[in-house]
């Protein structure tokens, strides 16, 4: 239950302190309370300057003063809905007398210099930089522990992940496991220019047909590629490499998509000219199995889960505290 008369007596005592102290006559109260979290409180002061960063992009942006407005109290709403949640976590970890060693301390410390190739020197004076001393950001470190520490009390330590769970979300998403189609194309091409006349036009495709024919006939894709092709890759039987389907054009994936090994399109007329295409492999790269796959789907799900379960426990938390918003 609140004590509203603390509340009364704090709010009246800010007063009396602004009003004594302030060196003009016509001093008036600033600051207010926004919110009543259970026995706390949070400020108009706390909560303007936890969105400060946020004002000056905004007044910067060229909205209307209206509309400047409406972000403004969207941003405040939504970051005294942050505050509360945050001023809940920190009660219940008081409440269970979950603590952080000074040892946690150190070894956070360490781990991050390690990663960012620091030493204690280079730590202490990006602190100085940012206006913080060495005892404030070990404070700073213990706080960023501590909620970790609570939602692996409340939380994580009642996620379960099975292996008929791994195994379904494996079952229901073998397409994303099934690893990535590349194409292994060869081609054939004649040239033409975009402001060629007709009759060039004509000819090279009734070239490119005759050379269809003499693939209908059977004859090999790589030899007629090195005789009749007229780009560069002619003399590597037309070679082009292996591509995913998605980084063809749309023309060429169509006529490819349907292909088998060893099989080849019609004449098709693309940016580059007359072409056929012959579809020499097609591999599967990436591919896992269930067992190869398993540790990472355990993961995945393990956190899905863990954060659903979160939301829950801190909607039941807010629930059973008194909450008031004032804004």
């Amino acid at each position: 239950m609140i004590n509203f008369n603390k509340y009364f007596f704090g709010t009246l005592c800010v007063f009396c302190a602004l009003f004594l102290w302030s060196p003009v006559s016509n001093a008036r109260v600033i600051d207010r309370i926004v919110a009543v979290v259970n026995d706390d409180i949070i400020t108009l002061t706390e909560l303007n300057k936890a969105v400060s960063p946020y004002v000056d992009r905004i007044n910067s942006a060229g909205y209307s003063s209206e509309k400047k407005k409406e972000i403004l109290y969207k941003i405040k709403k939504d970051m005294l809905d942050r505050m509360i949640d945050k001023m809940l976590t920190d009660q219940e970890i008081k409440r269970l007398h979950i603590t952080v060693t000074d040892q946690e301390v150190d070894n956070a410390i360490e781990r991050l210099k390690q990663s960012q190739s620091m030493t204690q020197e280079d730590l202490e004076k990006a602190l100085k930089q940012n206006g913080l001393t060495l005892k404030e950001y070990r404070e700073r470190m213990r706080r960023e522990i501590l909620r970790p520490k609570l939602i692996n009390y409340e939380i994580k330590s009642k996620v379960i992940v099975t292996d008929q769970d791994i195994k379904k979300y494996y079952n229901e998403h073998k397409q994303k496991f099934s690893g990535v189609n590349k194409y292994h194309l060869c081609n054939i091409c004649l040239p033409v220019d975009a402001n060629a006349s007709d009759e060039i036009k004509a000819e090279k495709y009734k070239k490119a047909e005759k050379i269809k024919k003499m693939l209908d006939q059977g004859k090999n894709f790589n030899d007629l590629a090195k005789k009749y092709s007229e780009v560069p890759n002619a003399a590597d039987g037309g070679d082009l490499g292996t591509f995913e389907m998605g980084a063809l054009s749309g023309k060429i994936r169509n006529a490819v998509s349907g292909l088998k090994p060893g099989k080849y399109t019609d004449v098709i007329l693309t940016d580059q000219g007359y072409q056929i295409f012959y579809l020499e492999d097609v591999k599967t790269e990436n591919g896992k199995t269930l067992d190869e796959i398993s540790t990472q789907i355990s993961k995945k799900l393990y956190k899905e889960k863990a954060e659903k379960k979160f939301k829950s426990w801190l909607e039941s938390l807010k629930e059973k505290s008194h909450i008031k918003i004032m804004l």
